[in-house]
This record gives structure tokens, sequence and C-alpha cells, in this order.
């Protein structure tokens, strides 16, 4: 791999030990790396011209034939009719300029698999787990690179520009720094959660009970995942200028261990100094016994909940559990299309209605689709899996379902200072979308027309931290056919080494 000189000053001898040895095994694996895409960072002002914007800012609100000042990263003017002198000059006459869209859960590796058709139903939950614990001993470190790469570029060409990446796939070292370098390199930008958890001993060809292979996904982190944390977040996160972010996620089995143990797991955790602590919450039926790790209240209770805690689903979380969350200053995401099979409906409506910053996701996107406008719209949808959460949301303007994935959606990431609006100073974050296509609406209000009627084929350019991605339509640097061909002949052998191991 090549090193420059910034970079060993920056990471000095061991991080350019870890990061060689890291390149180098990723290399081995397949022979290959990807390539970065060719996105472009203009080193002039770019004035993006007499366009609707669609600011989601509740001071502007909406704005007819406005422009746009983007200088470095950052949004640095809104105005109308302004004159730069050497700027670059984006024509959006007739089009809606709108804030990129924020996915705050969203397991990133699953799109090798996109069009598996795994068991998501709640009563047959156990089908999902056996199929990650077949499936992920069967990843390379490559694999996991070119999925992060795919996954990364897949969202900023629906229009999402920064993402939670619940990263539970990435069992080894070599795997999690493939699989973050690969989402590095696509551009997108966000948190990458590494999960501190799976010590999976088996793999391609080997035979071994079923209850073996479930206690090591469920098994606690070890002094081996922590360490992999902390070169992850030294070697590829270290930069106060990365678009990506360190995270953490929660083993797989914190449901299941007992307090103490959680609380170990939360104090090591939060040593690493992570952006975001990642939590899966469902409610266990039957509610293990006093003890044993259980919920938010729980969480509560042993004063683990804080700033940093980030908790995906919830959904039949109590109204005294949100206010716990809210007031230690925790957030919240819901998958709404990939909750429709739960038990309970998605609770965002209700999470926001009580302050508690709250946003949405795609979660399996190997099972659903990576057109971003339409998890928006399911997340309206959602509400009416419910009486009380109906109620809410026939309260809304269009405006308030946008929400969810701009504005409130990057408080939800703990972002919101930075991102999700149209607003000087904040990131230039942002998408651009042509409406001549006949079916997207002349009529109503902005947001009326991008939350019914957008699609990701509307998706004219994209900017994320002042770079552009996408234009005329196109991601720039972008091969998806080549792309396609290497990820389906990785599917089959995945399918196939899969197939060989036997579960008793």
């Amino acid at each position: 791999m090549e090193v420059t000189r910034k970079d060993m000053l920056r990471m000095g001898a061991s991080g350019i030990l870890a990061a060689a040895l890291a390149g180098g095994r990723q290399a081995n694996a397949s022979g290959t790396q990807q390539g970065v895409h060719a996105a472009t960072k203009s080193l002039r002002p770019v004035l993006i011209r007499d366009a609707d914007i669609l600011t989601m800012d509740e001071k502007l609100g909406e704005l007819s034939s406005f422009d746009v000042l983007i200088e470095g990263e950052k949004i640095a003017a809104i105005g109308k009719g302004m004159r730069v002198a050497d700027a670059e000059v984006v024509d959006a006459a007739g089009k809606i300029l709108m804030p990129g869209m924020n996915d705050g859960h969203r397991h990133v590796w699953q799109i090798m698999h996109a069009g598996s058709m795994v068991k998501t139903h709640a009563a047959r939950y156990e089908g999902y787990q056996t199929w990650k614990e077949r499936t992920v001993v069967c990843m390379t470190p490559e694999d996991f690179h070119l999925a992060g790469y795919v996954g990364g570029l897949l969202a900023i060409d629906s229009g999402v520009t920064n993402l939670v990446d619940y990263a539970h796939g990435q069992h080894n070292r070599e795997k999690a720094f493939a699989g973050a370098r690969g989402l590095i390199e696509s551009g997108v930008a966000g948190v990458f959660c590494y999960q501190i958890a799976h010590s999976p001993t088996y793999g391609p060809g080997d035979t071994i009970p079923l209850a073996q292979a479930s206690a090591e996904r469920l098994a606690p982190p070890t002094e081996e995942h922590y360490e992999t944390a902390r070169l992850l977040r030294d070697e590829l996160f270290s930069s106060a200028d990365s678009r990506l972010r360190f995270g953490l996620a929660s083993s797989n089995g914190l449901a299941r261990h007992s307090m103490r143990q959680a609380k170990i797991e939360f104090d090591r955790a939060r040593a690493l100094e992570p952006f975001l602590f990642a939590l899966h919450i469902h409610r266990p039926n039957p509610m293990p016994p006093e003890g044993v790790y259980r919920q938010i209240s729980d969480l509560h209770k042993a004063g683990l909940l804080g700033p940093d805690i980030h908790v995906s689903h919830g959904v039949q979380m109590t109204d005294e559990e949100l206010v716990m969350l809210r007031d230690t200053g925790g957030m919240l995401c819901a998958t709404a299309m990939g909750e429709f099979p739960y038990v309970a409906a998605s609770i965002h409506g209700k999470a926001r209605k009580m302050g508690l910053p709250a946003g949405i996701g795609i979660d399996v996107n190997m099972a659903l689709t990576q057109d971003y406008f339409e998890h928006v719209r399911a997340g309206l949808w959602a509400h009416y899996r419910s009486a009380e959460y109906a109620a809410i949301a026939r309260e809304y303007e269009t405006a308030d379902s946008l929400d969810f994935a701009t504005r409130w959606g990057a408080k939800a990431m703990r972002m919101g200072d930075e991102t999700g609006s149209v607003s000087v100073g904040k990131y230039a974050d942002l998408v651009l979308l042509d409406t001549k296509r006949y079916g997207f609406a002349s009529r109503g209000t902005l947001a009326d027309r991008v939350v019914t009627f957008a699609n990701r084929s509307d998706v004219d350019s994209v900017w994320v931290r002042g770079a552009l991605h996408k234009s005329g339509g196109k991601m720039l640097g972008v091969d998806w056919v080549s792309l396609k061909a290497k990820m389906a002949a990785a599917q089959e052998r995945i399918l196939r080494d899969a197939g060989s191991i036997r579960f008793t």
C-alpha cells in the first residue's frame, strides 16, 4: 500500500505498520483493491443558481429560485441573484435542492447478499441469525471491502449523504479493516460502528453443532475485539476532518448477559471514545429475570445511558423509557420498512413528539429497496399500524415525514449542528433533484412533491461535504457493470461455501 509522508507524520510508526498489514491482508485476499470513485472537490467556490430550495431549516422554509454558495466543505451563503467571482456555476433552474438524507441504521455489508430471501418474520427470527452464522465466515476481507464500497456508493446514488453502518458481520480484524476501508473509499459520510463481538471457530466445509455456532455469536467481547476497535479508531478514523467517524455497536448477546457483564462492555467501549455506541433494542419475550440486561430501564438504573447511546428499533419501548433516553441525551432510529413484520409499530413518530431525536434507516439492505425515498414514505405509512401513532401522523405537514431523514434525522445521529438542512455554516451535504419526469408532480409544496413523488432516478447531483459525487444523474467514475459482475461472482462463491457448512 502507498503511505505518503503526510500519512507517516500523522500515523507514526505503529500506525504505518498496522495500516500496511491491513492493506496487505486485503490485497492478498483478492490480488486487487477497489479504486476510490472519482468524486470531485472544486478548488473554486461552487454556486448552485436558481434552485427551488427545500431547506428543512425551520427559519428559512422553502425558497423559490435561490442560490447556494459552497466554499470548501460548507454552505457559505444563501441568497438571490448572487454573483461570485471565479465560481463554478451549476444551473439548477426548475430543480429542487434539498439536504442530503440521513440513514441511521444500515448493515452495509449485507448489500453483498442483495436478493437473498432470508427469514425476517419475528416468529422465524432464528432463521435469519443462522443465515448470518453461515454467511459471514464464508466472506473474505475483499468481499467486505467490496460490500462497503458498493454499499456506500448506492447510498450516495439515492441521495443519502450520511449513514450509520451497524457493522455486525466483520467478525475479525482483517474483515473489519477491509469493510471500513471500502466504506471510506465510497465517499459517504457518517459513522462506522464496529460490533465488538463474534468469534466463530468454524468455516466452509466444517460440521459444528448449531448451538455452538449460536453461542459463539452471542458470546461477550474478547480482548481481541477491543484491540481491533482501538486499531480501527487510531488507523482509519483519527483524522479530525474524516467524513466517517469511529463508532461501536454492542455485542450480539448483550440482551442475554448479566448487568455486570453489560457494564463491563459499556465501560470498555466508552474508554475507546466512540462517537456513537449503537444498540439493537428488542423487548425479550419472556422477560429475563432480574439481574440480566433486559431494556433501557435496566441501563438507566445502572447509570449506563448517555449522549452517545444510539438505539435501533426500540418498537416496544415504554413512555418512561423514551423519557429516560431523551433526558440522558440518547437517540433512536426506526427502520420502518424492515419493522413492518414486528409485533408493534415503528416508534419514531412518538419519540419525536416526546422530544427524543429519532431518525429512520434501511436496516437489511439485502432485502429492501435502495431507493431511500421509499423508506421516507414507509416512515409515514408505518404510523398507521397503531391508532396512537396514526393520530400523531394525522397532525403532520408533509415536511414532517421528510424531517426524519433530514434535520431531525441528523440530530438523531448526533450530527444536528453539522448537517440535515440547507443552512449557512452547515456541511454542503446536498441533493439536487431533476423534476422533468412526467410522474414528478408540478403542484404542491416542495415537500409535498419530494415526499410523495421523488425517487432515486430523479437524483441529478449529490454533494458530500462539498465534494460532487453524482452529476447529471450519473455517479462520477463508477463502473456499475463491472461492480455488479464482481458482486455476482462473489455471491455465487459465498453461497456455495455457506452450503458446505453443516450445522447439527
